[in-house]
C-alpha cells in the first residue's frame, strides 16, 4: 500500500457541486449532504468485529478514504473508521466534506446506521458498500472471503472525461439546439405558496402497473412514459410553452463499473416540447426520444448549459428536479449470526430550492414514493398532490 496521498481529477457530479459551492456556498458542502440508510437487525453487532470490517472497507476502496477539495478528490493511504455509538440511531448524521473519510456509521443497540457523503456516493453505492461491509463483518468471523473490488472510483473518472472529451463536439451541438436561445414555460404560481416538503405515495401498485403496461404500449420505459404523463398534468398549471426540468442519467454502463461505490452519474437538463391536454402515445415517444438524446449527450458541464438560455443564467427556481431511482434496496443483509433488513433510506436533509423536486422510488410492494419538496412562490402542496392524482389518473385513462 502506498504511503503517500494520491489524487484524482473530479467527476463530472463532483465538478458541478464544487462549482455551484461558490454561488452558494455551504450548499454542498453541508455535513447534512448525504444519502442514509438504517438496518433494523434481529440481535446487536460485535463493535470489534464490526470496527475491523469497517477499517477493511475503507482500505478496500480508495473512495473511502477521500476528502474533496475544490478542483480534485485526494486520497489518504490508510483511514480508520468511524463508528459513533448514539443513544437513538437517527436517519440523518453529519458528514463534513473535508472528513478524513465520507462514511460513517451510527449503531445503537439492534440498528446500524450508514451515512455517506453525497459527494462520494449515488444509491447504488451506499446498498454496495452496506452488502459488502455485511460480508466483511462474516468474513472476520470465519466466512468466505470477500472478492476483490471490480474498479476504484478514480478509474471511472477517467474513463468519465474521456468521455466527456471524445463526445464533447456533438454534446455541445446538440444541447445548442435544444436550449439555445429558448425561453421555457413559466409556473402559475399558487397566492401565498412557500416552501414544503413531505414524502409519501406518488402512484399505487395498480397504478404503477397501469404505467408499465402503458410504457410497452408507447414503446418506452416507465421513466420515459412517468415524464411524459408528470409534464402533461404541469402543462394546465404552466403559462404555456416547453418545460424544463433536471435530472440525473446513471452512468454504470460497464460491467466493473455495475457494484463499484462512487457517484456514477451526471446531471443534466431536460428540454420537453409543450405537452398536449392528454397524455398520447406521439407525446410519449417525443418525450422518449428527448430523454434518450439528453441521456446520450449529459456527460456535459452544466456550467455551460446554463448559459445557453436566458432562463438558464436567469434562476434555478424555473426547473423541475424529477428522478425515478429502481428499487435496488437488498432485501437481506447477514451480519455472521445476525441478520438484517433496510427500515429506511433517505438523501440529504437540507434543501436545494427548486420550483418542485421529485425524488421517487420503486418499493417491494409495486408502488412508488417519493420525496417530494417544493420551494416559495410556486405551488402549494395540495397543489402537487392534485397533480401527481392527475398524473395517475392519465396513466388509468389509458
Amino acid at each position: 500500500m502506498t504511503t503517500v496521498e494520491t489524487s484524482w481529477p473530479l467527476s463530472i457530479w463532483q465538478r458541478q457541486c464544487m462549482t455551484d459551492e461558490q454561488t452558494r456556498p455551504g450548499v454542498f458542502t453541508d455535513p447534512y449532504f448525504t444519502i442514509n440508510a438504517v438496518v433494523d437487525l434481529d440481535q446487536p453487532l460485535n463493535l470489534v468485529v464490526l470496527q475491523r470490517a469497517l477499517d477493511e472497507l475503507l482500505r478496500r476502496h480508495e473512495l473511502l478514504r477521500t476528502r474533496f477539495a475544490e478542483d480534485a478528490q485526494v486520497v489518504a493511504p490508510q483511514v480508520a473508521g468511524v463508528i459513533e455509538q448514539v443513544d437513538e440511531v437517527a436517519l440523518h448524521f453529519p458528514v463534513p466534506a473535508d472528513s478524513p473519510t465520507p462514511l460513517v456509521l451510527t449503531v445503537s443497540g439492534n440498528k446500524l446506521s450508514l451515512h455517506l457523503q453525497h459527494l462520494a456516493c449515488d444509491p447504488p453505492t451506499v446498498w454496495a458498500a452496506l452488502t459488502e461491509l455485511a460480508a466483511l463483518y462474516t468474513a472476520e468471523l470465519g466466512g468466505p472471503a470477500v472478492p476483490p473490488p471490480s474498479a476504484q472510483f478514480g478509474e471511472y473518472v477517467v474513463h468519465e472525461l474521456e468521455q466527456e472529451r471524445v463526445g464533447l463536439d456533438a454534446a455541445r451541438a446538440w444541447w445548442q439546439s435544444s436550449l439555445g436561445g429558448k425561453r421555457f414555460a413559466r409556473v402559475r404560481p399558487d397566492a401565498g405558496a412557500e416552501g414544503f416538503e413531505y414524502r409519501g405515495e406518488v402512484l399505487s401498485a395498480n397504478d404503477y402497473a397501469a404505467l408499465e403496461r402503458l410504457a410497452r404500449t408507447h414503446r418506452g420505459t416507465a421513466f420515459t412514459t412517468m415524464f411524459a404523463a408528470l409534464a402533461c398534468a404541469m402543462g394546465p398549471r404552466m403559462d404555456g410553452g416547453d418545460l424544463i426540468f433536471s435530472t440525473v442519467f446513471r452512468k454504470r454502463d460497464r460491467p466493473q463499473w455495475q457494484r463499484m461505490l462512487g457517484p456514477c452519474f451526471a446531471p443534466t437538463f431536460v428540454a420537453i416540447p409543450a405537452p398536449p391536454a392528454e397524455l398520447t402515445a406521439d407525446y410519449s415517444r417525443v418525450v422518449r426520444d428527448v430523454l434518450l438524446k439528453s441521456q446520450r449527450h449529459n456527460r456535459f458541464d452544466l456550467i455551460e448549459l446554463r448559459g445557453l438560455s436566458p432562463d438558464m443564467a436567469e434562476s434555478t427556481t424555473l426547473r423541475t428536479f424529477f428522478e425515478l431511482i429502481p428499487a435496488e434496496r437488498p432485501i437481506g443483509l447477514v451480519f455472521g449470526p445476525a441478520t438484517g433488513r433496510v427500515a429506511e433510506a433517505a438523501g440529504p436533509l437540507m434543501r436545494i430550492t427548486t420550483r418542485m423536486s421529485v425524488r421517487a422510488r420503486n418499493t417491494e410492494d409495486g408502488s412508488v414514493v417519493g420525496h417530494v419538496s417544493g420551494g416559495p412562490g410556486g405551488w402549494q402542496e395540495s397543489t402537487v398532490r392534485q397533480l401527481w392524482r392527475d398524473v395517475a389518473g392519465m396513466v388509468r385513462s389509458e
